[in-house]
């Protein structure tokens, strides 16, 4: 499909071949007609037009002035940047742009996380121009950005290893010439913002910054055509009627419904019939968009739960399915996805959806509240509400008590840090987690998540190193919303204190809490789960981090943030308290917390002992 885009849109077809292509793709004439009109803008250029409309202006100079003018006709604010010789003429035309922001990191990993956590919290594309050298660095974390399918614009110097861009990028140009270098990036934003959205590669070469030509400037919002599809009426009637008869429905949702702004019909749904809602789990969803307290959600669901039990009719809005969804052979299916190419792509479909997600859950409430009394919508939801309410409440109970059994433990409990938070943290906070060992989980449980209140960011693709620096991003995005990042001390430690150092000069007033067990629990975890002479023996050969201990405070203070270390129960609120008056006075702060391990072989902190100093000795 992609492939085909490029082609129309660098004149490779014609409008009616492309057409032709789509139909024979699977969509509907409707949605080809579309798909062809929101692209129209770039095939139909005109170039040389007597009078130019007020969007587009002629411009003369440099191919770095001309990427800048044409990026902030993007209406980009904020560029990911590290320094390159070749692309000086870039740095050059940003000195007279006081409201284009250069946000630099010392590694090109942080910068690639700092982008995907601003396309994130501002549903906008991110730019971020780096040396070719640092490609590797910041395609792991480009990685992510494919996987939760966010608009990341990179721009290299160089023709840097293109074919490994080819699995996490939606496609790549080359700028051949500095008059090209315009248009490439207005096609760079449009297919990267695109649905299904994704990273993009531009390759902006030393020659084509520096040489001088004259380039038409168009504000990209003429290329921003809308490509919200409404449903098919009969599918959406056919999901209807299935949910109406169904006698234990559940609701999966995931991404695409905060990407479509559904939050709020996708709330209203699950009320109108009652049904039980659930994510696919972590690593199937970077967002949360319903609601963690509402007594219809579900924190996890096996076939074998006695609440809600094997569902007859299973319904899946906007989440990304990795592995066949846990039904049964009898199981009705409905799914509604973005892209044709994501429906029933793990599990056939007894009705599959193309559409905008809110569109679509919006028709859905229209379809079944025509074909039901609002008699019969009380008769089917009231008992499904009362039963969730009832095993929500059992479960709080159960959480309670868990916490409390919990909270004097030294080294701290998660639970503890989670029932804390929720104590401090303002309503609106947003939290960035890449923690690990069951940090998500244990946060569902005891933290007020989802809805009006705190907002909650991570990424499907767990790739260490993100989270610290992805906060920065949403921070960007966000500025007015407190952010709190929540961090394992292996996580940690995959970049190191660098992104740190951005928190200190760009003023970002985000809490960093490390969760420090000095260990990788969840490794160590899923190497000893199925025996082995490391459990027989007690002997963790690679996952304790302790000897030497980390201070992570001391790596803050290097790079010019605050920060303490949190040793027991007792001083925990108000280390919490005192971060949060930093970053009320404008200050980043680390806090360093000392949790316990979990799992198997938890206690254990032998570790395989090797010194080159008694080597060395030894040949003395």
């Amino acid at each position: 499909m992609k492939a085909l885009i490029k082609q129309f849109l660098d004149r490779g077809v014609s409008r009616r071949q492309f057409l032709n292509a789509l139909g024979t793709a699977g969509l509907t004439v409707t949605a080809a007609d579309a798909m062809a009109d929101s692209l129209a803008p770039f095939v139909a250029q005109a170039p040389g037009l007597a009078a130019a409309p007020p969007w587009m202006r002629q411009m003369r100079g440099t191919g770095g002035a001309l990427l800048v003018a044409q990026l902030k006709a993007a209406g980009v604010k904020h560029l990911f940047c590290n320094p390159s010789a070749a692309v000086g003429p870039f740095f050059d035309a940003l000195v007279d742009e006081p409201d284009m922001h250069v946000i630099k990191a010392l590694e090109e990993g942080a910068l690639g996380a700092m982008a995907d956590g601003y396309a994130k919290a501002s549903g906008k594309p991110a730019f971020a121009m780096i040396d070719a050298a640092g490609m590797p660095a910041f395609m792991g974390q480009m990685f992510v950005s494919a996987s939760d399918h966010m608009p990341v614009v990179l721009a290299v110097d160089e023709d840097a290893i293109p074919d490994a861009t080819n699995a996490i990028t939606k496609w790549q140009w080359t700028a051949e010439g500095a008059g090209t270098i315009p248009s490439v990036t207005r096609q760079a934003f449009k297919f990267a913002t695109t649905h299904p959205a994704g990273p993009v590669f531009l390759v902006l070469d030393a020659a084509s910054l520096r040489g001088e030509a004259q380039a038409a400037i168009m504000d990209q919002e003429k290329f921003s055509i809308s490509t919200k599809m409404r449903p098919d009426p009969a599918s959406v009637e056919r999901a209807a009627r299935l949910l109406l008869d169904a006698a234990n429905p559940l609701l999966y949702c995931g991404d695409e419904v905060t990407l479509c702004h559904a939050e709020p019909e996708l709330l209203e749904l699950a009320e109108l019939l009652g049904i039980a809602v659930t994510w696919p789990g972590r690593g199937n969803v970077w967002s949360k968009p319903f609601p963690i307290r509402h007594p219809l959600f579900l924190h996890q669901t096996r076939q074998t739960l006695g609440y809600p039990g094997e569902a007859d009719v299973t319904l899946n809005l906007g989440a990304q399915f990795r592995a066949p969804a846990r039904m049964s052979p009898g199981t009705k299916f409905i799914e509604v996805r973005l892209a044709p190419e994501d429906v029933a792509r793990s599990a056939p479909v007894d009705v599959g959806i193309v559409a905008d997600l809110k569109l679509a859950i919006t028709d859905l409430l229209a379809a079944v509240r025509a074909l039901a009394t609002p008699a019969r919508l009380k008769q089917i939801a009231d008992p499904r509400l009362a039963r969730a309410r009832e095993y929500q409440a059992k479960l709080a109970l159960a959480h309670e008590g868990i916490g409390r059994s919990r909270w004097d433990n030294n080294p701290l409990s998660m639970t503890r840090v989670a029932m804390e938070l929720e104590n401090v943290l303002e309503k609106n906070t947003c939290i960035v987690e890449n923690a690990g060992s069951g940090t998500e989980g244990i946060f569902s449980a005891y933290m007020n998540i989802g809805g009006a209140n705190k907002k909650y960011i991570n990424q499907s693709a767990i790739v260490l190193g993100w989270g610290v620096s992805a906060a920065l991003g949403v921070q960007l995005a966000q500025p007015e919303t407190p952010v709190v990042a929540v961090v394992g001390d292996g996580e940690f430690m995959f970049r190191g204190p660098q992104p740190l150092w951005s928190y200190a000069r760009y003023r970002a007033p985000i809490t960093v809490i490390v969760e420090n067990n000095h260990s990788y629990d969840n490794e160590r975890n899923r190497l000893w789960q199925r025996g082995g002479r490391q459990y027989e023996t007690g002997r963790d050969m690679i996952c304790y981090n302790g000897d030497p201990d980390i201070d992570f405070t001391k790596l803050a203070a290097g790079v010019g943030v605050e920060g303490e270390v949190v040793l027991g129960p007792p001083s925990l609120r108000p280390a919490l308290e005192r971060a949060k008056r930093a970053n009320a006075d404008g200050r980043p702060y680390l806090l360093d917390i000392h949790v316990e391990r979990g799992g198997v072989g938890s206690q254990s902190t032998w570790h395989p002992g090797y010194s080159i100093a008694a080597e060395r000795a030894k040949k003395a």
